[in-house]
């Protein structure tokens, strides 16, 4: 059986670990981990908390469509995925744990040593596929090439089923409705301009390239203009990962390669340009 181990890739399309997991209606279960090293962070304010939060029920609904849920715990995360492995382990399963690779600080780095090795030491698989494009290793010379070879890779598809029996586990579970209730405090904000969810990335997505990206070489260095719409407002979705770069890309170049008047081109030709930044 597959664990599916979500952390900045809240989305089920365009998500290597999920289309892995859920080939060959092989037992899958998703999880997510709330570690309160989250919340301890400078930068982590009301509107980011409740971006995550939104995303994460926006997540489960997704998975529910499937067949399937999402199973969300709280507390250190080695901690947590080495009990849901014993748990898994004493229920007679050899659960395999995928996962994506990230952009870390050091606690992630550690974190993810840690859990590797766990998993080694008792001979248990495991697989880390890629959120967005990343060098193995960094060569200046491939990158142009390496990131445009890596966008125009077919699309991980939807799954349409996700085989996730129901697990008698020994580790306690929050449920979204509790999660939101317990953190009720940080999830409130006083704006509203960003709503999570790969269903409002992709919502988004296509407004954008829907006729507001008109404009964009010039209007994204105003800010009035950009809080009106002018920008594409997918950064914070590329950054939660409810929505690949890869399907961005997909669908930008597509239009921009159907389009005929200059000024729409290079207005599109700029928000690529940007959207490599973010790789």
């Amino acid at each position: 059986m597959q664990i599916v181990w979500f952390r900045r890739d809240l989305r089920l399309e365009d998500n290597e670990i999920v289309s892995r997991a859920s080939k060959d209606k092989q037992e899958v279960l998703p999880c997510f981990v709330v570690d309160p090293w989250f919340y301890q962070q400078p930068e982590i304010s009301a509107a980011r908390v409740r971006f995550l939060f939104e995303s994460l029920k926006n997540l489960d609904a997704n998975l529910r469509k499937c067949g399937s849920k999402l199973y969300l715990f709280e507390g250190e995360s080695v901690e947590v995925l080495k009990q849901l492995t014993r748990s898994l382990l004493e229920l007679g399963k050899q659960p395999t744990l995928l996962f994506n690779r990230d952009i870390q600080v050091e606690y992630g780095i550690n974190r993810d040593r840690q859990i590797l090795d766990f998993y080694q030491q008792h001979n248990l698989k495991t697989h880390i596929g890629l959120n967005h494009f990343l060098q193995e290793k960094e060569c200046y010379e491939t990158l142009w090439h390496d990131y445009h070879s890596y966008h125009k890779k077919p699309i991980y598809p939807t799954p349409e089923q996700i085989n996730t029996p129901e697990y008698s586990l020994d580790l306690a579970q929050l449920t979204i409705d509790g999660l939101i209730q317990k953190y009720s405090l940080s999830a409130q904000a006083k704006s509203k301009y960003f709503i999570g969810g790969e269903d409002n990335a992709l919502k988004i997505l296509k407004s954008f390239l829907g006729g507001r990206y008109q404009g964009y070489h010039w209007k994204m260095s105003r800010p009035w203009l950009a809080q009106q719409g002018a920008t594409s407002h997918l950064s914070p979705h590329l950054d939660f990962g409810t929505i690949s770069s890869r399907t961005v890309y997909q669908q930008t170049k597509d239009l921009e390669q159907k389009l005929s008047y200059s000024k729409y081109k290079f207005s599109l030709k700029t928000f690529l340009d940007r959207l490599r930044w973010h790789d």
